[in-house]
């Protein structure tokens, strides 16, 4: 598994909007873990937004991931936003009921962009087997 990270200089403060794409596995969710917690603890934004439109599959330790990541972002004095789960993250994260307690918006930039003032960081999981995509 690899996950390949790349982002400009943000403000601090500054809202953070983050692309995951593939599968959000136990591998992934580890990585993730490690390089979204050094990007918070480093800019500490005000709001995270994770868009999951293309997260492919998700098992309990990514599940479990984006329940730390909020809380993570709540005892920093900041919001997390789940938006445009893929099928599969939004079936699991009802199975665990974290759909309450998850701020998850399903309509959230459907017109396929996000707000300018956002910085996009590209978060990219792949299996050896798999090639990565070429964007």
């Amino acid at each position: 598994m690899v996950m390949m990270i790349s982002s400009r200089e943000l403000p601090s403060r500054a809202a953070v909007g983050v692309c995951l794409h593939g599968d959000l596995d136990g591998g992934a969710a580890a990585e993730l873990r490690g390089c979204l917690t050094a990007l918070l603890d480093r800019h500490r934004p005000s709001r995270l937004t994770l868009d999951l439109t293309d997260v492919t599959f998700i098992d309990c330790s990514g599940a479990r991931t984006l329940s730390w990541l909020d809380l993570h972002m709540r005892r920093q004095g900041g919001t997390l936003a789940i938006t445009r789960p893929s099928r599969p993250v939004l079936r699991l994260l009802r199975l665990l009921r974290f759909d309450g307690r998850l701020r998850i918006d399903e309509r959230a930039g459907e017109d396929g962009g996000l707000p300018e003032n956002w910085r996009i960081i590209r978060l990219r999981s792949f299996r050896p087997d798999h090639a990565p995509s070429a964007n």
